[in-house]
């Protein structure tokens, strides 16, 4: 397999921390350079052994095969079609983009220019994923009637950022902080890659309590109805130190309950609740994110040497941004008819 010239727009924590030590474990990949806006950035680059530019067209007139992009989300667009109208190929941090329409412009380009895309959903690849996977193939459940992902931490996480460009970003909607796109994202990918059915109905609220700064979205509650009856849910809470459990998922049979740590008790009708081996995964094994890496940046590789097929197509993302466009309409139809009822009220009220 040939060695893919990998270039790195925006070095940011996910990358320092991240990225880099994980791909320095892969012989597919040779780190040809870095972009980033910020002085220091670009020092701490060049610190680690880096060739470190100030403008993206630095890098891309290098010998950069593909660029891993780590930028705030709101740049993700403008920086990946540029990529792809030089002739390379994109590896995204999600979201892939802010909206279903930027993605799609994305896949016009990438028809366009020859380009890979794929998107760095990790969360994909979780040890709770391969339990959940395991254990609805099992039929243990039986009939599957509800799937809950929650998501609760306490902050947004804005204090991850880099005090050099703008620590602050998660918690701003013009650089695509906010609840949906940082976490939102996440949960939207691990629930269709369960692949449980069409959606027919998607009801959402969206919520800012004012936990940060910003003025981001820090809750969001959505429920997706299927087809054949399965209530998918998700809850993002950024005000919550309830972390656990990360699951909750129903059949007619039983509830299995899963936590952040892979930790899984599932509770049938008729019996004691049991704790459900790790080792129930049968022959998947995973190490957290350097098998997430391996998934994604692997997969990758094969595909530009023509030997493989992505972990994370570019279509799969596209579909969760479509459902995030879904939730954001939901979420403004509600508030729109809570604004009508409330003014309907008052005029009521007041011509008594």
């Amino acid at each position: 397999m040939k060695q893919v010239n990998l270039g790195i727009a925006g070095f940011g924590r996910i990358v320092e921390l991240t990225h880099l030590p994980l791909l320095r474990k892969m012989q597919e990949y040779h780190i040809c350079g870095v972009f980033d806006l910020t002085a220091q950035r670009r020092e701490l680059a060049e610190r680690r052994g880096l060739a470190a530019w100030e403008r993206l067209d630095e890098l891309l007139d290098g010998e950069t095969d593909a660029v891993l992009i780590a930028t705030p989300p709101r740049s993700h667009y403008a920086i990946a079609s540029e990529v792809l109208r030089r002739g390379k190929h994109v590896l995204v941090e999600k979201p892939v983009t802010v909206n279903a329409e930027e993605a799609m412009l994305l896949r016009e380009l990438s028809h366009k220019h020859g380009g890979i895309v794929t998107v760095f959903h990790n969360k994909r690849f979780d040890p709770a994923m391969a339990i959940l996977e395991e254990v609805l193939q099992s039929g243990v459940l039986g009939r599957l009637q509800f799937v809950e992902r929650r998501h609760h931490q306490f902050g947004s996480g804005a204090s991850f950022g880099v005090q050099s460009f703008r620590p602050s970003w998660r918690d701003e909607s013009a650089y695509g902080g906010g609840a949906l796109l940082d976490w939102g994202v996440h949960l939207i990918d691990q629930l269709l890659h369960l692949k449980l059915g069409s959606r027919t109905s998607v009801t959402a609220l969206i919520h800012r309590l004012r936990l940060g700064k910003g003025d981001a979205e820090d809750c969001v509650t959505a429920h997706l109805e299927l087809d054949n009856g399965i209530l998918l849910m998700l809850n993002i809470h950024f005000g919550s130190h309830a972390a656990d459990p990360q699951w909750i998922v129903g059949g007619e049979f039983g509830t299995l309950r899963i936590t952040g740590q892979g930790e899984a008790v599932l509770q049938l009708v008729n019996g004691p609740p049991s704790t459900v081996p790790s080792s129930y995964s049968g022959k998947k094994s995973y190490r957290g994110d350097m098998d997430a890496v391996r998934h994604i940046y692997g997969s990758f590789a094969a595909k530009l040497s023509g030997e493989g097929e992505l972990a994370v197509t570019l279509e799969e993302a596209i579909e969760g941004m479509i459902v995030m466009d879904e939730i954001r309409a939901s979420a403004v139809q509600g508030e729109s008819r809570h604004r009508l009822a409330a003014e309907d009220k008052s005029l009521s009220q007041g011509a008594v």
